[in-house]
């Protein structure tokens, strides 16, 4: 009975966000090296849509499968959810020793979308990128062997110092029956040489989900519960049922859930039991993420508290596009004082922008290409919304030389460009320029229609099909 009420509330913590969480930036900026088991397809996935957790790079590394492999499923995994810019890099030295779990290596990562291992990147260039631009404290998360951290390490020792913590997943009451130790023993002892502290959670004890959480998360009817559910559905292997490195999670979100001992450098976690199912069960499906506003204690999706034109297409806009985007596109439309095409076509520029690097609000830097005169510059105001990257901030600049609807994106050193795609633009073209012919700028007719056409937009048009994305370099 323990351990099922200690899942339940572990489950819990895994949905939702820190309320007490800093205004803007997130508590915990990560980097993952990962053996690509069920429970680490798990962790990942809730870390990707944790508010609280800034997932900067995954490394894939050998163990229940190899680190080729693992890369490609975790390249798959971040294509499916639309954070492709996330840094991805492969761990491919042989001194840990890959199983290759025919059932975790079967196991689909996202859409599966690519099997090409050309371009595959060294967890090296990866690491030494993230250290040099994130100025932020990085927790390193080992989910497989401690070979990645050891060797890193050892070969860039400037960097320990840009380290906040060292989390491992092992049994460390059982240290030599553990998997992850046995995977490279050798590294462990490379490591603890180092003299480094080490957060280990014992994730091996924690125990399984029960039907009931199953059955729940099947019917959470989104990507995430999707993703999750696919994972514990998996026949006949213990690890798809079972809590292991999903306690990393919990350890983040609530440290004060967990008892400590020492031993030299080594902290090892023991998770304390709770009791209070019903109130978690409420946390876990029905309380909303952390607001990211400011004054506001969130954006209504009451919609009583909308005009009927835009109650008309609320529902499914919400449905297909998030909460998010729509946030992000009501306060465009204030601050633009009218609800306009471009300004909502910046709002979903930015929003897709965020979402593929995994950054947050204030976090990327932009040149605007769309100039400083209408209809194009209406870019900019939803630009500067949607991720935070405004002109008193000193975050967005604009190219008055070429007056497109695109922009550029800069996070981590990397460098994209986002532009509405050709048939887009002409489209609004189109339709503005007959309406202007007809009513002319000054006319209140003009505006209304304006409107209607925006609202359409608004609703029809997916941020992942109106946009070409381009890698460039930086």
């Amino acid at each position: 009975m323990r351990k099922i009420f200690t899942l339940q509330f572990l489950i819990a913590f895994l949905f939702i966000s820190n309320l007490m969480a800093h205004p803007w930036k997130p508590d915990h900026y990560v980097i993952i090296d990962t053996d690509c088991g069920l429970d680490d397809f798990r962790l990942i996935n809730l870390m990707l849509e944790s508010q609280n957790i800034r997932v900067l790079a995954i490394i894939t590394s050998n163990g229940v499968v190899n680190a080729k492999d693992g890369y490609l499923k975790v390249k798959n995994l971040l294509k499916s959810t639309h954070h492709e810019g996330i840094l991805t890099g492969a761990n491919l030295n042989t001194e840990s020793l890959a199983i290759d779990c025919k059932v975790a290596k079967d196991f689909t990562w996202g859409n599966e979308l690519t099997r090409d291992d050309s371009s595959i990147v060294l967890f090296t260039d990866v690491l030494n990128r993230v250290f040099k631009n994130c100025n932020e404290k990085i927790i390193f998360i080992n989910l497989g062997s401690l070979n990645t951290i050891s060797n890193y390490l050892k070969e860039s020792p400037e960097y320990t110092g840009k380290i906040r913590e060292v989390l491992w997943t092992c049994n460390f009451n059982m240290l030599k029956e553990s998997y992850n130790y046995k995977a490279d023993t050798n590294s462990y002892n490379s490591f603890i040489g180092l003299n480094i502290p080490l957060t280990i959670t014992n994730a091996e004890t924690i125990g399984k989900y029960n039907s009931v959480i199953i059955d729940d998360i099947k019917c959470m009817n989104t990507q995430l519960g999707n993703e999750l559910y696919k994972s514990l559905s998996v026949p006949n292997t213990t690890f798809s049922g079972s809590f292991h490195d999903e306690s990393v999670l919990l350890y983040l979100l609530k440290p004060e859930l967990f008892t400590y001992s020492k031993s030299g450098n080594i902290n090892n976690l023991k998770l304390l039991p709770v009791t209070d199912f019903n109130r978690i069960l409420k946390d876990l499906f029905f309380t909303n993420s952390v607001s990211r506003t400011q004054v506001l204690s969130g954006i209504s999706v009451d919609s009583s508290d909308y005009f009927q034109d835009v109650q008309a297409i609320m529902e499914s806009t919400i449905k297909n596009y998030g909460n998010d985007e729509w946030s992000v596109c009501v306060l465009t439309s204030e601050l633009h004082r009218h609800l306009g095409v471009y300004s909502i076509i910046g709002a979903k520029m930015g929003v897709r922008a965020r979402e593929y690097f995994g950054a947050g609000v204030d976090e990327l830097r932009i040149v605007s290409l769309a100039g400083l005169e209408p209809p194009f510059s209406c870019l900019n105001d939803g630009l500067q919304v949607s991720t935070g990257a405004t002109l008193g901030q000193g975050l967005i600049s604009v190219n008055e030389n070429l007056k497109l609807p695109k922009a550029e994106f800069h996070y981590l050193n990397q460098k994209i460009s986002i532009t509405l795609k050709d048939e887009y633009r002409v489209k609004i073209a189109d339709e503005i320029k007959e309406l202007s012919f007809i009513y002319g700028l000054d006319s209140s007719v003009y505006w209304d229609l304006v409107r209607k056409i925006a609202l359409r937009y608004w609703k029809d048009w997916s941020r992942y099909e109106i946009f070409d994305i381009e890698v460039q370099k930086n």
